[in-house]
């Protein structure tokens, strides 16, 4: 088995459990008021083109697969992975939805909600981050400890980590898609004043990774938007007078 394997196979285990465990559980129809939305839950922005897209499919199929709930008391739940199945269950008008009881703790819970957003790629990389500081601050685990509990090689925990030493400015525009994480990456090993003028630029200029990561420095970096300027005007000028 490849090492890839090994590590998603590790995730899904800490998702759901061993197979024995699963065959184990039974799935149950709740309603959707006992439900209360994840404390754990690592994402912050859930795109509304999408839920509303889900809700349909629900209203069309119902859901097809089961989210996974913890007990917190007498007909209370709350959910630990599924949480826009919840959702569009509720906006779809329905009353129960099917679901895996478990009884995890909850450094157990938060684990699961990263390891189901990671999976599905759904976190962006502010939120992916957080979720990791979460572990570190909430749980005392090492970066080392984080990485195992999630499948994550250490090096990306450390990385992922790096980026919320960022300004807030700009961890707005990372997490809004306005800049890429390879973008960020290089804003992390400047300081703040540095990393808000250099992210000002790239966004004016629109600057690729690759044409941020080969300007070293400052000066070089604003060699590069000069020509593109001059380029951009250059053509604006050839367009106007064809």
């Amino acid at each position: 088995m490849s090492e890839e394997n090994k590590i998603l196979n590790k995730g899904l285990d800490a998702l759901l459990g061993s197979n024995s465990s699963i065959n184990q559980r039974s799935v149950k129809e709740i309603e959707l008021g006992s439900i209360s939305a994840g404390r754990f839950q690592p994402r912050s922005n859930f795109n509304e083109q999408k839920l509303s897209e889900l809700t349909d499919s629900i209203k069309n199929h119902g859901v097809l697969s089961p989210i996974l709930v913890r007990e917190l008391g007498l007909n209370k739940f709350e959910v630990i992975a599924g949480e826009r199945r919840l959702r569009a269950s509720k906006q779809a008008g329905l009353e129960t939805i099917p679901c895996l009881i478990d009884q995890k703790k909850d450094q157990d819970a938060l684990e699961s909600a990263l390891i189901e957003n990671l999976q599905r790629e759904d976190l962006n990389a502010v939120e992916e981050a957080r979720g990791y500081d979460r572990l570190k601050r909430e749980f005392g685990l090492t970066q080392e400890e984080v990485a195992k509990s999630t499948g994550k090689a250490r090096s990306t925990i450390a990385n992922s980590l790096r980026l919320l030493s960022l300004p807030t400015s700009i961890l707005e525009m990372l997490a809004s898609g306005q800049i890429e994480k390879g973008h960020a990456k290089i804003l992390a090993s400047m300081d703040a004043k540095e990393a808000l003028k250099t992210a000002q630029i790239i966004l004016k200029n629109n600057l690729s990774v690759k044409e941020l990561n080969s300007g070293s420095n400052q000066k070089n970096i604003s060699k590069k938007t000069t020509k593109k300027q001059k380029r951009h005007r250059f053509i604006k000028y050839r367009t106007r007078n064809v």
